[in-house]
């Protein structure tokens, strides 16, 4: 997949190419290096976002009922019934029970759980399931040095796959309800990232003949 949009600007990182007499005459190792620098800043990426205990309402938003009661039956959550309640069929509506449950870590989900993986909308942590590793393989396409916003810029284009993925997270119950998952999963297994990143890459003299490249995804 091509990325096709702009994101904010992050810096995630620094490779020095000391003794680097030409910038306009960038490698692909090196660009390898640093979009392998890049990625070691992502993964382990964090998944299934929740702090716990946690208690559904009933409804299905982002399919979290499907995947927590997917994780209580792969060992990683207890999973406890709090209420049900019954809605008969009407106009429109079919058949089906409301469940509300509740939703704790087990020792298995504890070896994957990070409390502080991400933040919430009211900057409090919010906790996720961390895993895999992911690895650059190829370096598609990469544009010379151009003079830009002062500095001089590569784009350059790259896959990769992700490896070190737990059996639990391989199951049709998650893959089906959790799209990253699936991604990554996917390129595991086909040997290829289904997924291209974008990297702006600056070139920043800090010596006549020596030259940094600052990363950043767009």
């Amino acid at each position: 997949m091509k990325v096709n949009y702009l994101a904010p600007l992050l810096c995630i990182g620094v490779l020095a190419l000391t003794g680097c007499n030409d910038p306009k005459k960038p490698s692909e190792s090196n660009f390898k290096e640093a979009a392998q620098q890049y990625l070691d800043t992502v993964y382990p990426a964090c998944y299934i976002k929740a702090n716990f205990p946690y208690k559904t309402d009933g409804f299905n938003i982002n399919n979290m009922p499907e995947i927590l009661h997917a994780m209580a039956e792969k060992g990683l959550l207890t999973e406890t019934e709090l209420s049900r309640k019954h809605i008969d069929a009407t106009w429109g509506i079919k058949e089906r029970d409301i469940v509300v449950n509740s939703y704790d870590l087990t020792e298995e989900g504890k070896k994957y759980y990070k409390q502080d993986a991400a933040k919430n909308m009211r900057g409090e942590n919010l906790g996720g399931f961390c895993f895999g590793k992911a690895t650059v393989t190829d370096v598609s396409n990469f544009t010379e040095p151009s003079d830009a916003m002062g500095q001089k810029i590569s784009r350059v284009t790259f896959t990769y796959k992700v490896s070190d993925i737990p059996d639990w997270a391989k199951s049709p119950e998650i893959l089906n309800a959790d799209r990253q998952i699936k991604k990554d999963v996917n390129s595991e297994h086909d040997g290829v990232g289904n997924d291209s990143n974008l990297l702006i890459v600056f070139y920043v003299q800090i010596m006549p003949d020596d030259f940094v490249m600052q990363l950043h995804r767009f």
